[in-house]
């Protein structure tokens, strides 16, 4: 890019990129390691009425304002300076969340903290990777930030199911692995220059929005990217449980679901060889599929379709995120490519709501009809985005060589 000096040529960067990506999987760790203790919350602080959805989704919240300092701002102010102090504040949250098994009031706070530092780490860090590493950033990224979603709530429940204080004792392998990651990101070259500003619509970032790519083709693909695998970890289980083990159930559906995300991407990079629309057309469908598979778990009351459910919902999962963090590679104009992927993350994370919402509908309408919907809703997304002519780039791009799965 223009505007963007690096240390490194991508043929020399060796595995600098990789401290990185490793404070990305702890950071998506410390995201999701609540999740698969939803169950135990609701048991053991006597939530009900989606009170522990409700602390799942506050996440969301706190995304906005994270992904908005961490987009533009490093695109101004440099990676380092934004990555790195939301990094370390990152186990600074868990022990918030560690605190809230006293004062349950302290658990919406870390949630909504959690969402802060994974948006300002997830924006500047993608970036970050994405030149350190011109080919195959994006892809790199994505696995990281998979890899953790998928670990933190698998290790998390299974020390909860085993351990002593389930509810401080399951968060201690985070404080543990930001320990291990953080140090060495201290040594990794900045990429950006700090700029000046250069006017309101480029220091948001926000010009590459009005790209009739962006509305057309990726922001309805990205709204479905965390609606799918939550709708399987954060809601079947609790909906349709098992007694036996519940809470390490909970955590190997969550990993399970995450596991079948990072499978697809490599099947997602060769459909993206042929047109990346088929990789939006493969993500879209399975997700349809998997939606309907949910609505028919929970209308049967049969916890073993949970795992089916959660491989079809991962695997969508994987597919349409692969797609959009590509996609919004291609067309993000220089200067604002961490800004650009702000604003895709920002629509990604809408989903974090939908077992909230799924709840709240639940006590009208039954859940299973309702699943049925968002199928329907997701077929004619996937309508939609077919029929869209892919729309060229303004200006050629060199250092973007990779759609979503760095080819």
């Amino acid at each position: 890019m223009a505007t963007t000096s690096s240390t490194s040529s991508p043929s020399s960067g060796g595995a600098r990129w990789l401290p990185i990506a490793s404070i990305m999987f702890g950071v998506g760790w410390g995201a999701n390691q609540f999740a698969s203790l939803l169950g135990l919350y609701t048991d053991r602080l006597h939530l009900g009425d989606g009170g522990a959805q409700a602390m799942f989704g506050v996440y969301a919240l706190g995304l906005v304002p994270g992904l908005v300092l961490g987009g533009p701002a490093s695109d101004r102010y440099g990676r380092r300076r934004i990555a790195l102090p939301f990094a370390c504040m990152s186990a600074l949250v868990t022990l918030v969340l560690m605190a809230g098994v006293a004062a349950p009031w302290l658990l919406y706070a870390g949630r909504l903290l959690a969402g802060v530092v994974t948006g300002a780490v997830l924006a500047a860090g993608t970036a970050w990777v994405k030149e350190l590493m011109p080919v195959s950033g994006t892809r790199m990224t994505a696995l990281a930030v998979s890899a953790g979603f998928g670990a933190g709530p698998l290790v998390s429940a299974l020390v909860a199911q085993w351990a002593p204080h389930p509810l401080v004792t399951a968060y201690l392998p985070h404080l543990l692995i930001m320990l291990l990651t953080v140090p060495p990101a201290f040594r990794v070259p900045e990429t950006r220059v700090p700029r000046p500003p250069e006017g309101a619509g480029r220091r948001l970032g926000l010009s590459g929005v009005r790209n009739p790519a962006f509305r057309r083709t990726i922001a309805p693909v990205a709204v479905w990217t965390f609606a799918a695998p939550v709708s399987a970890f954060a809601l079947l289980p609790v909906v349709v449980p098992v007694h036996h083990l519940p809470i390490a159930y909970a955590g190997a559906i969550t990993g399970l679901t995450l596991a079948a995300g990072m499978a697809a991407q490599p099947l997602a990079r060769r459909l993206e060889a042929r047109h990346p629309r088929l990789v939006a057309a493969a993500g879209l469908g399975a997700i349809t599929c998997g939606l309907l598979l949910a609505a028919l778990t929970i209308t049967a009351g049969l916890p073993v379709l949970n795992a089916v459910t959660a491989v079809v919902l991962g695997a969508g999962y994987g597919f349409v995120l692969t797609y959009g963090l590509g996609e919004v590679a291609r067309i993000a104009a220089p200067g604002e490519l961490a800004g650009l992927t702000a604003v895709a993350y920002a629509l990604v994370y809408v989903g974090m709501f939908a077992p909230l919402v799924l709840t709240v509908l639940a006590k009208a309408v039954p859940l299973g009809a309702v699943l049925t919907v968002m199928a329907a809703l997701a077929g004619a997304c996937l309508v939609y985005v077919s029929r869209q002519t892919r729309v060229p780039l303004r200006t050629a791009r060199p250092d973007v060589r990779e759609c979503s799965a760095g080819r």
